[in-house]
């Protein structure tokens, strides 16, 4: 298995504490002579332990980059650029994005797992939830059935599912989609990975179980000592669980830094956009009528297929000026550790 060296970045961890570093990322998408850039010079890194959350709207390549992460891309993406630095449990750095398939599919679900938005379409209906957490015991670990059946238990019991023996022998459609995304974090969790990728893992439930499982995770993390990648639309979540987080925008990191600096000081205007769409009953309130208004960022984001010249948030941007519009803002170290792709930062 080749092996490759931690380039310096932007970032002040001592790099035996980073699991995780991607540089300059690039995934495209290639429809007919068309090339989507889905994810377009993306960095960042994820220190042990630690949860890294990544942001944005629908369609600003949140999960195109997990999903390269896990080398999961179908036809037609591919990665064009970059690399994802992976320090694993030997003590050696190899790049995933370099990664012969072989090699990578030993990688998945022992060193790195994921947790997908949808359960309901990401465990299979024909087979028990049992029998999958024992698929993935069995492919990576060397034991026999009825050892790889009691660690399935144990997982279950581990995710607080009651009656787990009985859960074991039930198919997903039997359970809510509570448990559904409880078993998936016990099949993501059975091998005890050392990155756990959860794109969106509680979009589709409501606010009592999405406390509850991010409860669940952060009380994992704990006791195991992974670290996570937490994709999400939700910027409350990410004041909930996360260490660090990055911002994306059409492909791009547009902001990323310790969550506390970002929450208290936003140095792009999207970022600044996004909070401001919490609703907050006291901001929200009209003077005189006892009603709230939910603040929203007008227009969406761009077609990959026509991305505005500069600045891709320019057409958006209550800050926009002549060249916002010229040329792509790089990234600009801020304050500690926090950085910025935005030519008016200091108007923030």
């Amino acid at each position: 298995m080749a092996t490759t060296e931690m380039a310096p970045v932007a970032t002040r961890a001592a790099e035996d504490d980073i699991l995780l570093r991607v540089e300059d990322l690039q995934t495209h998408f290639l429809i007919g002579s068309n090339a989507i850039k889905s994810v377009d010079g993306v960095s960042f890194s994820l220190r042990r332990g630690e949860t890294l959350a990544v942001v944005g709207e629908s369609g600003s390549g949140k999960s195109v980059t997990s999903l390269s992460i896990m080398r999961l891309l179908a036809h037609p993406g591919s990665i064009v650029g970059g690399r994802i630095l992976y320090r694993l449990r030997s003590g050696a750095v190899v790049d995933l994005a370099q990664m012969p398939l072989k090699q990578m599919r030993a990688i998945r679900g022992s060193e790195i797992a994921m947790i997908f938005q949808e359960p309901m379409t990401s465990l299979n209906p024909l087979f028990t939830v049992g029998d999958q957490i024992m698929e993935m015991i069995l492919l990576h670990e060397k034991l026999s059935r009825s050892e790889a059946r009691a660690r399935a238990k144990r997982m279950l019991e581990l995710v607080e599912i009651p009656a787990a023996e009985r859960r074991l022998a039930q198919y997903p459609h039997e359970m809510s989609g509570g448990m559904r995304q409880r078993v998936m974090i016990a099949l993501a969790l059975s091998c005890n990975p050392a990155l756990l990728i959860a794109d969106e893992p509680t979009t589709a439930l409501d606010v009592t179980i999405q406390a509850q499982i991010l409860d669940l995770l952060r009380r994992l993390q704990a006791e195991i000592g992974m670290s996570i990648l937490f994709i999400t639309h939700n910027l409350g979540v990410v004041a909930e669980i996360a260490h660090e987080v990055a911002v994306m925008y059409a492909g791009r990191v547009v902001e990323q830094g310790p969550v506390a600096g970002v929450f208290a000081r936003q140095r792009h205007p999207y970022t600044r956009g996004l909070l401001s769409c919490i609703p907050d009953a006291r901001r929200d309130r009209v003077p005189g009528q006892g009603r709230r208004l939910l603040n929203a960022i007008p227009g969406s984001v761009p077609s990959p297929l026509a991305l505005p010249p500069g600045c891709t948030y320019a057409p958006r941007c209550p800050l926009v000026e002549a060249r916002c519009t010229e040329a792509v803002p790089p990234l600009l170290d801020v304050a500690a550790a926090h950085l910025t792709r935005c030519w008016r930062h200091d108007a923030l």
